[in-house]
């Protein structure tokens, strides 16, 4: 065998180095487009699970707050429900930062369901709080005098 055979054994053609990546590239494109939306999206879920704690660290706080200036007359219930903030209203307060959504007093039939409030009369004893964070999710906690 000469020198000459034994060089031109070894290493790829050309041809075939082509067809290597030529099959890369297809496989890498078939790969993106079944992976691509999950590899994009993959911390999604971690990013709403850090805005529901952070939603419910806001919940816990007013409800820490209820039960530590526990209100009794109106005046107090009242100054309480203020301090949460009016619906429709973006709060960062000591609470913590949260959108209003709902924020008043509600009543009950006698079968349990809500009665809507139209006339403003419903008595100063149950406060239904509807509160939304960053994302889209809403936290309904009610507070009983």
């Amino acid at each position: 065998m000469s020198a000459c055979e034994n060089k031109a054994s070894t290493g790829f053609t050309l041809v075939e180095v082509i067809i290597t990546l030529l099959v890369a590239v297809i496989v890498g494109a078939i790969m993106v487009q079944y992976l691509g939306s999950s590899l994009i999206q993959s911390s999604a879920p971690l990013k709403r699970l850090v805005a529901d704690a952070a939603l419910q660290g806001t919940a816990d706080h007013i409800i820490g707050a209820f039960r530590q200036t526990a209100p009794s007359d109106s005046a107090a219930w009242n100054s309480f429900q203020s301090g949460i903030g009016a619906a429709g209203t973006n709060q960062n307060n000591a609470y913590g930062e949260y959108r209003v959504l709902f924020n008043d007093y509600i009543q009950f039939d006698i079968t349990g369901n809500e009665i809507p409030d139209v006339y403003g009369t419903a008595p100063e004893n149950i406060l239904k709080i509807v509160i939304a964070g960053t994302g889209d999710d809403a936290l309904t906690f009610l507070l009983i005098r």
